[in-house]
């Protein structure tokens, strides 16, 4: 049996294993712009189905410090700094009403995957079934993605998995710091113990990176069902500075996004099949998108999703 493989040995966001699968649940618009163009549309974090999702994992830290740091003034001390180096960071921004708002931080773009083909609930939420499902091949989207600056893992909802990977996170930084003679830290967890301003400072300094990275992957259990896998970009950088994003409407609210393009030097996009929402139900849909594919010199099984339904 293969071992998980994470992020890296202090994120322990699972990554998926050689071989696996990613469904992709998108609009005939988004299946011509990902076959012609290359590109796949990521949408802005704080427009997400969970507008809220991105600051999720600084409530989990805020619990984790009340369940493990029994000294209430450190416990403070310690929530109030790392949330300080958070805000600074500004990757986990609050959510602005206006666009010009001074404390939106830096831009984070999802483009969510999942590990399930044929799933209702993403059907529904995405398509409202008549979309199309696009199945891709997980290693070669890595592949094609290199060239932009960007993480990508598997999403966790369960709360007690989220607060474990903070905890082995948090007890990775203090070990590193007792080296760097911070010998202070020892008696973090301790209800008498005196640590000083500057190995506090360190310490939050280094798990607000470790939050902030978590965020992107921490997402409430209402959520599980999707079983997400997704890919994060930072904003496009040009010789004017952070590029603007372009807007889609979406049920008359526009949304946030901008386009990242998969990479011209693999010979093709890693598409293996496409599945035809249960409302398309006429062969002329099927047909069509069969057509669609060999215009565009792909061979792919195109497939008619059987999800009964009542119209």
């Amino acid at each position: 049996m293969q071992d998980t493989r994470y992020m890296d040995a202090w994120i322990h966001v699972p990554l998926c294993k050689r071989g696996e699968k990613l469904y992709h649940y998108t609009t005939a618009e988004g299946v011509r712009g990902i076959v012609e163009n290359r590109e796949f549309m990521a949408t802005k974090s704080d427009f997400l189905n969970d507008k809220l999702e991105f600051q999720y994992a600084v409530e989990v830290m805020e619990r984790l410090t009340e369940k493990y740091i029994v000294n209430t003034s450190l416990r403070e001390r310690f929530f109030s700094e790392l949330k300080k180096e958070i805000d600074r960071l500004g990757i986990i921004a609050p959510v602005c009403e206006d666009y010009d708002c001074k404390e939106e931080g830096l831009s984070f773009y999802v483009v969510a995957f999942s590990k399930l083909q044929n799933n209702a609930l993403l059907w529904a939420e995405f398509t409202d079934f008549k979309g199309y499902c696009l199945e891709f091949d997980y290693e070669k989207l890595v592949e094609g993605f290199q060239h932009r600056v960007f993480l990508h893992g598997t999403v966790i909802y369960d709360e007690e998995e989220q607060m474990n990977g903070l905890l082995e996170s948090l007890l990775s930084c203090i070990r590193n710091l007792e080296k760097e003679v911070m010998t202070d830290l020892t008696g973090f967890f301790e209800e008498e113990t005196e640590i000083s301003d500057t190995s506090l400072e360190k310490l939050a300094e280094e798990m607000a990176v470790v939050v902030s990275v978590y965020a992107m992957f921490f997402k409430k259990s209402f959520f599980e069902g999707e079983e997400e896998y997704r890919f994060v970009f930072p904003p496009v950088i040009n010789e004017l500075g952070v590029a603007k994003p372009e807007f889609r409407l979406l049920d008359q609210i526009f949304l946030p996004y901008i386009m990242v393009e998969f990479d011209r030097e693999q010979k093709e996009i890693p598409l293996e099949s496409v599945m035809v929402g249960a409302k398309n139900n006429s062969d002329i849909a099927v047909r069509g998108m069969k057509y669609f594919l060999r215009s565009q010199g792909l061979e792919l099984p195109v497939l008619l999703s059987d999800i009964p339904l009542r119209y």
